[in-house]
Formats: C-alpha cells, sequence, structure tokens
C-alpha cells in the first residue's frame, strides 16, 4: 500500500471535520491557483490573438517571402523584375511554397471632389490570392478582369473613402507623374475594404497589374517584384536561406539582382511590438505563479501547524520524513489540480465570450485590431498548465522542508 498517498487522501476527507482555520485555508489556496490560472491563460490567449491577427493582416498585405529587384524597398516603381529568373522554377518546387504572385507599385495623386491624397497602386494579377482583402470587405467586390483587356477596377480601403468621400461604382481620377508630365487614369470604385495596417491602408489601392505595368513602362513579364505564400511558416528563414542560395549557385549572370526580405523584416516594427508583448506575458506568469506560490506555501504551513501532532506520531512510528513531506505534497497537488480545473473553465468561458462576441474593443488606429483578439492553441495551453503546476508544485516541496525540523519528541504531547 502507498501510505504517503493513503494517508493524505484521509486528510482530504477529514478537511470538512477539520478546524475552520485549515478549511479556509484550503479554500484560499484553490481560489489563489484559480484565478493565477485564469489570467495567465487570459493573457496567452490575448498575446497569442494579437500574433496570429498581425501575422495575418501582414501576410495579406504582403505576403510571407517578398523577393524584389536588388537595393529597392518594397514599393518600388522605378526598377523592374524580370519574371524569366533562370532558377525560378526551382523556387516554384520548392516543397514549403504553396502559392507565388507577383505584383507592381505606381505612385499617384487621387482626386475626388476638391480632396487630393497620395495614393500607391498595387498592381496583382489573376493568380493573386484575394482571401485577405474578399475577408476584409465592406461593400462591393474584389477587383475583376479579364484575359483580353486591362481592367479599371480598384480596391480602395474604409479610411480612403471617408476621407476622399468614395463609394462603390463611382468614377475617380488619379494623376501620374512621368519626366515632370502628370498622366491622368480614371479608374472604378469596385470595393471598399477595412483593415487596421495604417500604413498601408491609408494609402494602398489594389488594381490591375497590366495597367501598372503600362503606367510604368514595363513588359508582361517585368514585375515590381514575387510574393511567396507558405505552407509552413515556422520556416521563414530556412526558406529564404535557400532562395537566396538558388540566386547565387544557380544564377546563370544574366538574372537580375534579388533581395529577399520576410514579412516581418518588412513591419520590424509590428514583430517588436508582439515581442514586447511577450515579455509582458512572461512577467504576467511570473508574478501570478509566484501569488499563487505564496498562497500555497501558506496554507502549507498552515496545514503542517494543525498537524504537528501527527507527524511527530508518524515520524515516531518510523516513518521518513521525505515519506511524511510528500503526503503533504500529495494533499496539496490535489487542491492544486482542483484549482487549475475551475481555472481553466473560467478561462475558456471569458475566451470564448470575447472570441464571439468581441464585447471588449480597442482602438484600431493604436492597436492595429478593433477588438481583444483570442486565439486559443491547445498545446501551447497543455505547456503552460504543465510549467504552472510543476512550478507551484516546486515551491511546495521547498516549504515543505519544514517537516524535517518537527521533532517527534516535542509534537507528541499526552492528553
Amino acid at each position: 500500500m502507498n501510505t504517503p498517498k493513503y494517508i493524505a487522501r484521509k486528510l482530504g476527507e477529514e478537511q470538512k471535520k477539520g478546524s475552520r482555520v485549515v478549511r479556509i485555508s484550503s479554500m484560499i489556496v484553490t481560489v489563489s491557483v484559480s484565478l493565477s490560472v485564469t489570467v495567465i491563460l487570459i493573457a496567452l490567449a490575448i498575446v497569442s490573438g494579437f500574433r496570429k491577427e498581425i501575422f495575418e493582416q501582414t501576410t495579406g498585405f504582403v505576403g510571407q517571402i517578398i523577393v524584389t529587384p536588388f537595393g529597392t524597398d518594397y514599393m518600388n516603381d522605378a526598377y523592374p523584375l524580370s519574371l524569366n529568373l533562370s532558377y525560378m522554377d526551382r523556387i516554384v518546387d520548392l516543397d514549403n511554397i504553396s502559392h507565388i504572385q507577383s505584383f507592381a507599385f505606381k505612385h499617384g495623386v487621387i482626386k475626388s471632389g476638391e480632396a487630393i491624397q497620395g495614393v500607391v497602386i498595387k498592381g496583382v494579377g489573376k493568380e493573386f490570392d484575394s482571401s485577405f482583402f474578399t475577408y476584409s470587405l465592406l461593400q462591393g467586390h474584389f477587383p475583376q478582369w479579364d484575359d483580353s483587356l486591362p481592367s479599371n477596377e480598384i480596391l480602395i480601403s474604409k479610411r480612403m473613402s471617408d476621407a476622399l468621400q468614395l463609394e462603390v461604382s463611382q468614377r475617380v481620377d488619379i494623376f501620374f507623374v512621368e519626366e515632370s508630365i502628370p498622366r491622368l487614369r480614371r479608374f472604378t470604385v469596385s470595393g471598399i475594404y477595412s483593415a487596421a495596417l495604417e500604413e498601408f491602408d491609408k494609402t494602398l489601392v489594389i488594381g490591375d497589374i497590366r495597367v501598372v505595368q503600362q503606367l510604368n513602362g514595363w513588359k508582361p513579364q517585368q514585375v515590381g517584384g514575387v510574393e511567396l505564400l507558405l505552407r509552413r511558416s515556422s520556416q521563414q528563414e530556412r526558406t529564404v536561406k535557400i532562395i537566396q542560395e538558388y540566386a547565387s549557385v544557380y544564377s546563370e549572370g544574366i538574372d537580375d539582382s534579388i533581395s529577399v526580405r520576410t514579412c516581418k523584416e518588412l513591419f520590424a516594427h509590428l514583430f517588436d511590438w508582439l515581442n514586447l508583448i511577450d515579455m509582458n506575458l512572461i512577467i504576467v506568469l511570473i508574478l501570478m505563479i509566484a501569488v499563487a506560490g505564496v498562497n500555497m506555501s501558506s496554507g502549507l504551513l498552515i496545514m503542517l501547524f494543525d498537524k504537528t501532532s501527527m507527524i511527530g506520531l508518524l515520524k515516531s512510528l518510523g516513518m521518513k520524513n521525505k515519506e511524511v513531506r510528500l503526503t503533504f505534497i500529495i494533499r496539496m497537488g490535489k487542491l492544486i489540480t482542483k484549482g487549475m480545473v475551475v481555472g481553466n473553465l473560467i478561462s475558456f468561458i471569458l475566451c470564448f465570450v470575447q472570441k464571439r462576441y468581441h464585447l471588449i474593443s480597442l482602438d484600431q488606429s493604436n492597436y492595429a485590431v478593433s477588438s481583444i483578439p483570442i486565439n486559443l492553441n491547445v498545446w501551447a495551453i497543455i505547456l503552460m498548465n504543465l510549467i504552472t503546476f510543476a512550478l507551484i508544485l516546486s515551491l511546495m516541496y521547498v516549504a515543505s522542508t519544514l517537516v524535517t525540523r518537527i521533532s517527534p519528541e516535542r509534537s507528541l504531547r499526552v492528553k
């Protein structure tokens, strides 16, 4: 028979009949662990939600890996990249590449009535993955075009439509300056989208890549760059290195020099902000575990003081210190488990309500999302529970060393 486990079970059964102080202490321990676990898991879900939302928005705008002419920025409209790279087929065949789409930019000025605003047209082709913009649509539809003629349909942001008082199906003039000579092109607003990346949202217009190529004076095989979508985002850096290696080893000398970057490099400020949030999560984790650990230790000490005579008796009967310690650790472990189960249930309910009904909103211009985002990652939750349980139990183990100082001779008294 497992003696420590048996005694721990009897202690639990006796708790209802024990002293009022021990009962209240056990209740405080359970509530403390529940609240700590609730705060930790909600913080984890929020941080994970921010990371997921920001990543989806950035990749929706620029893809996960961006290939552009060497030495140019992302919105370059002066130097084209040829799609006839000698190693392009090798890139296409990479196992981690799920989709490839080309783009081209053109800077201009949009005019609506008396209002004017600088804009950047991002030209995309029929192969463009429009799922992000389709999901973000408020009105209208994503620009549509056929194989015969370039389309003059454009997609604009809600921020731009509000500033310029534009509506779906409305015609709008955009001026482009070429060699100090302004050129006018008329477009039709096909749809309005809402996103939260202000640096793109306030200026970006989505249109037909063939129109942009014509405006830039480029050939059909010349584009501003290529965006790559990945099957496994965790292998971004590895895929970048492979593409760079292909460009170095398999280039035939006539290929354009390229620059290969990830969306994290283009949006470094956003991902640095996410890293700060991760640091906040670590601080919350440490504080909550410390609070739960202190309360658990206090509860254990109260229980030890209440059971001093029993500990002395067990020692006098030959029970070793480590077995006595294990007895109380098992008992406290059950309280920890109970508190963690309650904490998990509370956090899941609160997270579900927020994810479903968006009760707590945020200033989209500051946080890039309209409400607190929630993402429940099962494996991360399991790992966080295991870490929390292990750390709190470790604190219990340290506190239980008090058992070794209890002497049978002093603790036993004749009644």
